[in-house]
């Protein structure tokens, strides 16, 4: 058992303008569910006509590449995964031991607000720690079904891994609090048409969604290294998702007060012109996760999306439900995206401080 006393994953922010220089502060644990950080050789082999086998070959670029499942719980392990995809950090102190932060895009027109930030990791694998410096958040998948936790998985890319250096002793940021799970878990719709209720919908099974940075690998690199030389740049930002309902929305519901609570039927989505959610105000799409105190939560924020196609069938074995895909598109005031998180257990500074 002695073993698991030296599985960690911990991240640390690197400097500015040090990309891939390991930093010397305080390192972040979090309670990671599986990591898979690993090297990459891309190598050059030569094969000549006077040879029946290859018999020379070289090392041509380096890099490493990888991920980290979890649970998602409010602390600042979690905090600063979501901060790699949404890197302008307003903070405050709602009351007590309480913090809030509102992670946002990157600025279009302030340049030196919101630049993605690059992460040296560390990996305990029972005898040696692995650090991998330079990387960068490229994809981030956030999955809620019924009865289940919150699951969050983050990959990144970045430079060669360092030499196995001597293990740490990792304080799990987030030990005294538990994860995030559906069964206090929200989802409002607002479609931008009337009057909008900010009642939670009783007809969703389960959702998740996709933000990708399609990093340009290609284009870290330069000649006189094997390995990145700068961040690879992120290029068009995509948001996608799948929102699955308990039942066919034929008729959006309404709420105590009679006001609807706008959930995108069938009948609006098989429409010639489909379905897009833009309220201007308040977000087409929120998702919001509490703990069981009702204390600490995430809300996931969509400005504007448009819904898919949607699925429905029905057999002999199966309930007629509905499945539906969207895509998150740039609102101009509003933007794509906005995701906060408040609780006891994240930190009074801004995570871009």
């Amino acid at each position: 058992m002695v073993e698991f006393l030296n599985r960690y994953v911990s991240i640390e922010k690197e400097g500015a303008t040090t990309y891939g220089t390991e930093p010397s502060g305080t390192p972040i644990y979090g309670e990671v569910d599986s990591e898979s950080m690993s090297t990459r050789f891309d190598m050059l082999t030569r094969a000549d006509i006077s040879r029946p086998l290859a018999a020379k070959s070289v090392t041509g670029t380096e890099y490493s590449e990888g991920g980290v499942s979890l649970a998602v719980q409010v602390d600042d392990f979690v905090g600063n995964l979501l901060y790699a995809f949404f890197p302008q950090d307003t903070t405050s102190n709602p009351s007590g031991s309480i913090y809030k932060h509102i992670l946002t895009e990157p600025s279009l027109t302030n340049p030196a607000h919101g630049v993605y930030p690059s992460w040296t990791i560390r990996c305990g694998r029972e005898e040696k720690e692995h650090t991998y410096t330079g990387m960068v958040a490229n994809s981030l998948n956030i999955s809620a079904s019924v009865g289940e936790y919150v699951m969050m998985s983050v990959d990144f890319v970045g430079k060669a891994e360092s030499a196995p250096a001597a293990l740490a002793t990792p304080t799990f940021d987030g030990v005294a609090i538990d994860a995030l799970h559906f069964a206090d878990g929200q989802v409002t719709f607002a479609d931008g048409a009337g009057t909008n209720s900010t009642t939670a919908v009783a007809s969703v099974k389960s959702i998740s969604f996709d933000v990708n940075l399609n990093r340009d690998t290609d284009n870290a690199y330069a000649i006189g290294s094997s390995t990145y030389g700068r961040a690879p740049p992120a290029q068009r930002r995509e948001i996608s998702g799948t929102i699955e309902f308990n039942k066919v929305i034929y008729t959006s519901g309404v709420d105590a007060s009679s006001n609807p609570l706008d959930e995108p039927t069938y009948t609006a989505m098989v429409d010639a012109d489909g379905l897009q959610y833009n309220d201007g105000t308040l977000p087409a799409i929120q998702l919001k996760f509490l703990d069981e105190a009702g204390a600490d939560y995430i809300t996931f924020e969509f400005f504007k999306v448009r819904f898919e196609a949607p699925e429905a069938s029905v057999s002999g074995r199966d309930t007629n439900t509905m499945s539906v895909g969207f895509i998150g598109l740039y609102d101009d005031n509003l933007g794509g995206m906005r995701v906060t998180l408040e609780g006891t257990k994240v930190a009074s500074a801004q995570y871009d401080a």
